[in-house]
């Protein structure tokens, strides 16, 4: 296995006792927050962050505003965080999202949506779509009105990203997105929900992501009366991709949702989608958190911000 030191050890980490999905889910919460303060990329400062909350119609979401200190940004991205619709929020995904914004010098708009059990299928969805109207409904308030705005999500927020701005969740969600996005940012999403990858077998166990975090996972958001209607939703089942954006993906090899990821990026090819495509051949799924002290690690996390460098040196 050529898979980055530094994320060997947090996958040993992971894999400690039972496993991380068997522990009480406000435990587990707090345990995959800390990943981010304990191995992540931590504050950079040339960003600044702004926390508000939002008004959506009858409740409020809370949003953190990245705003990087150098040149005019070219792109604003509104991003939804991974942990399977279950774990993870501002805190865990805080020093990634320093880094995107600082690094590719972004604006970047991380949106705190509700999570399950609590808020299960299709809840999130909902919360995401209402945040993206809110956000393209005050872009001049909030000075990205000039900006080229797109939305980006790893995993499970790389799924909702993809649904939302493929539009593939029919009338399951009350409204519709206001503005199309310019542009989508995957990074290890979850495609597919129907879990029947070869890669979620290959690498189930003993790394960050398994198998039976997936099974939770999936237990968790989907309610079984509603399985059918939210795999329908799949960007990579889904038949009409023609609302497809600019789309800029990143797969890691050491990754359960590898192969999912691998043919969506094929089926948008075919289909004639602007793809840029970066596989990482020694990362694994929830690497982000890990460049405190991984060098080659942060030399991934670079390329990973490069991708939207570039793309907006390209707008």
């Amino acid at each position: 296995m050529k898979l980055i030191n530094g994320q060997k050890n947090l996958s040993k980490l992971s894999n400690i006792g039972r496993g991380l999905s068997r522990l009480p889910l406000s435990t587990f919460r707090f345990v995959y927050d800390s990943f981010d303060l304990l191995f992540g990329s931590g504050s950079r400062s040339d960003v600044t962050t702004e926390d508000r909350s939002i008004d959506v119609g009858e409740r409020e979401l809370g949003i953190r505003i990245y705003r990087p200190s150098k040149a005019a940004p070219k792109l604003t991205m509104v991003y939804f965080h991974g942990g399977g619709y279950v774990i993870g929020g501002f805190k865990s995904h805080h020093g990634f999202c320093s880094l995107l914004a600082g690094q590719a010098n972004i604006n970047l708009i991380s949106v705190d949506y509700r999570l399950a059990p609590e808020s299960p299928f299709p809840g999130p969805l909902q919360d995401g779509l209402d945040a993206w109207n809110w956000v393209t409904d005050h872009a001049t308030e909030l000075g990205i009105a000039q900006t080229k705005i797109g939305m980006g999500g790893d995993s499970a927020g790389g799924n909702l990203t993809a649904v939302l701005s493929m539009q593939t969740f029919g009338d399951m969600l009350d409204g519709s997105l206001k503005s199309a996005p310019a542009f989508q940012f995957l990074l290890y999403p979850w495609v597919d929900m129907s879990g029947e990858s070869d890669s979620i077998q290959r690498f189930g166990k003993g790394l960050i992501l398994t198998q039976e975090t997936m099974t939770f996972f999936h237990g968790a958001y989907l309610p079984t009366d509603l399985e059918p209607q939210a795999i329908k939703t799949s960007p990579l089942l889904c038949e009409d991709i023609s609302k497809t954006p600019d789309t800029l993906m990143v797969t890691a090899e050491y990754d359960v949702l590898r192969d999912e990821g691998l043919a969506f990026v094929e089926k948008l090819q075919q289909a004639q989608v602007s793809v840029t495509h970066l596989h990482l051949p020694d990362c694994t799924h929830g690497f982000i958190s890990t460049g405190k002290f991984s060098p080659a690690t942060r030399k991934r996390l670079n390329e990973v911000a490069d991708i939207l460098t570039q793309y907006a040196e390209a707008s």
